[in-house]
């Protein structure tokens, strides 16, 4: 149950990323389930992966606090845009941008519910 209301939570949190963010694009809510979907699938599959090829760099997570997490999520973000037809970034920016979006509205959301 916990997994469907965090897919939900993460749709919600994209769709209104997408909404807020210029350089990112969302055709319907429909679009950001699928979004939601292939997003969630990379971060289970590549963000460990993205973790452990970036190992030196883990000490730079730890001393910017965090920061390169959301770094490895907006690069997860430009590669499901790279697979989807309905979802678009324009750079590096936007996508940065809509990672520490997603990021707080999934910490907010999940706070609340």
């Amino acid at each position: 149950m916990t997994l469907i209301i965090n897919f939900l939570i993460l749709s919600v949190a994209i769709y209104l990323i997408a909404a807020i963010v210029p350089g990112i694009k969302l055709h319907g809510f429909k679009s950001a389930l699928t979004v939601a979907g292939v997003y969630g699938l990379l971060n289970f599959v590549l963000f460990k992966l993205l973790i452990f090829i970036t190992f030196p760099l883990l000490i730079l997570k730890v001393l910017t606090l965090g920061v390169f997490g959301v770094i490895l999520n907006a690069v997860l973000l430009m590669i499901t845009d790279k697979i989807l037809d309905g979802f678009e970034i324009k750079g590096f920016g936007s996508a940065l941008l809509g990672a520490l979006g997603i990021s707080v509205v999934n910490l907010v959301l999940g706070f609340l519910l």
